[in-house]
């Protein structure tokens, strides 16, 4: 065991033990020269059976969480490996299990965990276990409960534990091997005869069903009986307990979680979007909703059919039904040039069901959710719920049959990737974006028909590219890697940024467009101005780029555009705050004379 007080590498100065399992011990260590408290995970040789097995199950579990970046999982800092020893460096979690939270619940009022606070966990769980499933290799968790999930003192999560965790090969699902908790893991996981005892990403999403239903009853899903009653019965107070102004929602996780839980993978949530939309929107579900749903459906439905009474003529039923289908979807995306964003999204909704092949309704989805320049995690939800959604009992989902329209999915992408990108949103935009770029760059634009965008294409490639670049050095700023080296080369950076205005921006996109760009380089040049200054660039290098982009944003046209006015203020008073501080930075760095030969 390490000595308490005892220094590690150098700089990791023990402090004390934090806690203690079979074959690991946790301290709290502090990196004195940082600043900054760190937890360090100890395996020893002389107390783990069979340690090289065991030692290839840590490293394992590092790889995976050195390829990741979301703030509901911890960072893995430094891995200090030795013949005896294995030492793990991570995240200080400041915090206490859902397991401890539960058990402390418990003994205090007698009761499990409320509504809120269960629907608050589970749409923070699904936001990272959907950022886990949409890596370009998939990754299925497969051990979620409450004791490998922290919570935090400001209410945030954090997912622990990755010892279980896989990357999932959807070509071939035997790679992925059955691991998990018995009660929280899949039936899959444990070798059904239907599923030959392979995780997938569906198989968090049971687990996940089976963690919060066992919050909200107090009823360990390990324990007999083996199969997940309805909470109200399982905690038959429940409803009493809910003021009546959450009883909707509390019908709605009802139904949820029961759709979490299902034994067949395939009448499970199919993606953790669509389950992070209805646990933002339980009261969606509850049974008043669903009865005014209904009554809506059979009204249009009783239109629809007084329609085609009255203008079927000699039609056939299939010629009828292909008519429908053409004019329907020509009639949604007519329909939303003129309404309210809202109902824009749902007319290009109902338009996309129609046709999903068809590039209008998709670019005018996108154009909707961002027009306030925003891009909540609700919208991203929304987004993914439609791409990945089955309309009209199709076999392949709405994204796959998109895809077969290159050209129209290409410009898809462009504007998905500038969404993403320039908005402002869940915080995990920027590297969401890169994939969308990443489509573009791949793509052979000179062999598509851009339409209305056929002269972009340079502008494009040239973009894509950049951004894609970018959106990966933002998910490595602050980084640095075993050697204590920053992973962000800031000299690349600061080249990749003034490239982006090479281009003439106003002449090649909308004015929104165009002050995007601009803001987010100068948003870039205020945040790292410090760090540019280390990687060689000068005051007259960076003021300059300042300076332009204040040339180009003044004669920006925002007249009746409300968002682009706010934004031209923006950019301007940012600006001048970065023309401030990078001439106090300079002179507190004593910097050597500039050009002109007056100290700065």
């Amino acid at each position: 065991m390490l000595e308490i007080g005892s220094v590690i590498d150098g700089k990791y100065k023990i402090l004390n033990q934090i806690g203690q399992g079979g074959m690991s011990v946790v301290y709290l260590a502090l990196n004195e020269r940082a600043n900054k408290t760190w937890a360090i995970k100890e395996v020893r040789k002389d107390g783990v059976q069979d340690f090289a097995t065991v030692k290839q199950g840590l490293i394992a579990e590092t790889d995976t969480l050195k390829k990741l970046n979301h703030k509901y999982l911890p960072s893995i800092i430094d891995v200090i490996d030795d013949e005896d020893t294995f030492l793990i460096v991570m995240d200080y979690i400041e915090g206490k299990s859902l397991n401890k939270v539960l058990k402390e619940s418990m003994e205090q009022t007698g009761l499990p965990i409320g509504i809120e606070d269960v629907l608050s966990w589970g749409i923070q769980l699904c936001d990272v276990l959907n950022y886990l499933h949409t890596r370009e290799q998939p990754i299925v968790y497969r051990d979620l409960k409450p004791s490998n999930i922290m919570l935090r003192p400001n209410g945030e999560i954090t997912l622990i534990d990755f010892g279980t965790a896989r990357e999932f090969k959807i070509e071939n699902i035997e790679d992925t091997t059955s691991l998990g908790t018995p009660g929280y893991a899949a039936p899959e996981q444990y070798g059904s005869q239907n599923h030959k005892g392979k995780a997938r990403p569906q198989s968090d999403i049971y687990c996940l069903g089976a963690t919060l239903h066992h919050l909200i009853t107090g009823r360990n899903p390990a324990e007999s009986p083996f199969h997940f009653l309805p909470i109200t019965q399982c905690r038959t107070t429940l409803l009493e307990e809910t003021p009546r102004e959450f009883r909707n929602e509390l019908l709605g996780l009802e139904m949820i979680l029961t759709k979490c839980t299902q034994q067949e993978p395939e009448q499970r949530y199919q993606n953790c979007a669509q389950l992070q939309y209805d646990l933002e929107h339980p009261e969606e579900l509850g049974l008043p909703y669903r009865r005014k749903l209904k009554n809506k459906m059979l009204a249009f439905s009783a239109s629809l059919a007084l329609a085609a009474v009255l203008g079927a003529g000699s039609l056939t039923g299939a010629a009828l039904a292909k008519n429908t289908e053409t004019s329907g979807y020509d009639y949604y995306v007519e329909s939303a040039q003129t309404a309210s964003t809202q109902e824009k999204l749902s007319c290009y909704k109902k338009a996309i069901a129609l046709n999903p092949e068809a590039e209008d309704a998709w670019l005018g989805l996108v154009n909707a959710v961002g027009e306030d320049n925003t891009f909540t995690s609700e919208e991203d939800s929304y987004m993914l719920s439609i791409l990945s959604s089955r309309d009209n009992g199709r076999t392949k989902d709405n994204k796959t049959l998109f895809q077969k329209n290159e050209a129209g999915y290409v410009r898809f992408a462009y504007n998905m990737g500038m969404l993403y990108y320039y908005t402002e949103g869940t915080g995990q935009n920027k590297a969401s974006a890169g994939g969308w770029f990443d489509i573009v760059s791949k793509a052979d634009l000179n062999s598509l028909d851009l339409g209305e965008d056929e002269d972009k294409k340079t502008a494009w490639k040239t973009r894509s590219d950049i951004l894609g670049k970018i959106s990966a050095y933002n998910s490595k700023i602050g980084q640095t890697n075993q050697a204590g080296d920053a992973q962000v080369s800031y000299k690349d950076y600061w080249e990749d940024l003034m490239a982006l205005m090479s281009d003439d921006i106003a002449g090649q996109d909308n004015v929104i467009t165009e002050l995007r760009l601009y803001n987010e380089i100068v948003y870039q040049i205020c945040t790292h101005y410090d760090a540019f200054r280390e990687a060689g660039l000068t005051q007259n290098e960076m003021q300059e780029a300042l300076d332009r982009i204040t040339e180009a944003v003044n004669a920006a046209d925002v007249t009746d555009n409300s968002v682009a006015k706010e934004l031209k203020e923006n950019i301007l008073d940012a600006a001048v705050l970065g023309e401030k501080q990078i001439q106090a930075m300079f002179a507190a760095n004593a910097v050597t004379p500039s050009e002109g030969g007056e100290e700065c």
